[in-house]
């Protein structure tokens, strides 16, 4: 199996949707290369001049890896301070 596959590609609104974080800050994760991005490109012969180069996804293990390791961790339940009742 190809790293490459269509279910392992996502783009950068459906990993938004998926893993509950901005489309915003996977931009910038992307372009200080914190997650790598794979471009590709729109075809031989298309000939438009629309200004598109081609399309952006990211790999799935790449964003579930940088959500687990910025975004969701956090102290979880630990008791930082003593309830007085």
């Amino acid at each position: 199996m190809s790293v490459y596959d269509s279910k392992d590609l996502m783009s950068f609104n459906a990993a938004s949707r998926e893993f509950d974080v901005p489309a915003a800050q996977l931009e910038l994760a992307a372009s200080r290369g914190a997650l790598r991005v794979i471009q590709l490109d729109d075809g031989p012969g298309d000939g438009s001049d629309d200004g598109l180069d081609g399309s952006r996804w990211l790999l799935r293990p790449d964003v579930e890896q940088f959500v687990k390791r910025t975004i969701k961790r956090g102290a979880g339940n630990k008791v930082v301070t003593r309830i007085n009742r």
